[in-house]
């Protein structure tokens, strides 16, 4: 496996010594061609440090270059934003398909048609509708030449509408809690 070597020390420990780089390369039982390669290009094996670092009888780390803070630090907070970025669209799809109604939606995983009239919900959704927001819910009846109808509930609400499949519902003081497998969202009309 190839280190990064501070090959700036290298030279000023081997000039410290009055050493060549032939010197050197025999003092620590390596070819003068590696010499070479690791004060110019700063690359060398674990193995060949260690001579070297025992030639000019120090520490290994001592010759060994650092992974740059700056590098480490830029890629902890572009991962940071990514995921920021991430809730934050989130949060937006979710709000602007459920903002009319009032009704919350919370999911692992949520997906727009391209004409942006529908929104999948899927994975852990949970929905919750307030005590104050009017709804009508009903059984979704299936019919034999439409298999692909996999939703068991229709909640009609003041301005959208939702599909519900496998749901679970609790009624509490604040309102109605759904948790289900998954929910599609139409603002306008009835979800095909």
């Amino acid at each position: 496996m190839e280190m990064k070597v501070n090959s700036k020390l290298i030279v000023q420990y081997r000039h410290q010594r009055a050493w060549s780089q032939q010197h050197l390369s025999m003092v620590a039982g390596v070819s003068l061609r590696t010499i070479q390669r690791i004060e110019n290009e700063g690359n060398a094996s674990f193995d060949t440090l260690k001579a070297i670092a025992s030639a000019f009888d120090i520490e290994v780390n001592e010759i060994t270059q650092k992974p740059s803070r700056i590098k480490a630090v830029h890629a902890r907070l572009s991962a940071s934003a990514l995921v920021i970025g991430s809730v934050l669209l989130s949060i937006f799809i979710t709000s602007s398909t459920t903002a009319a109604t009032g009704i919350e939606i919370q999911a692992k995983t949520i997906s727009q048609s391209k004409d942006k009239s529908a929104t999948d919900f899927t994975g852990e959704v949970s929905m919750f509708i307030p005590h104050n927001e009017p709804f009508n819910i009903a059984t979704v009846r299936r019919d034999a030449q439409s298999s692909n109808n996999f939703f068991q509930l229709r909640i009609t609400a003041e301005n959208a509408t939702f599909l519900v499949r496998d749901a679970e519902i609790t009624v509490a003081e604040e309102g109605v809690k759904i948790v289900a497998v998954q929910v599609t969202a139409r603002n306008n009309g009835i979800p095909k």
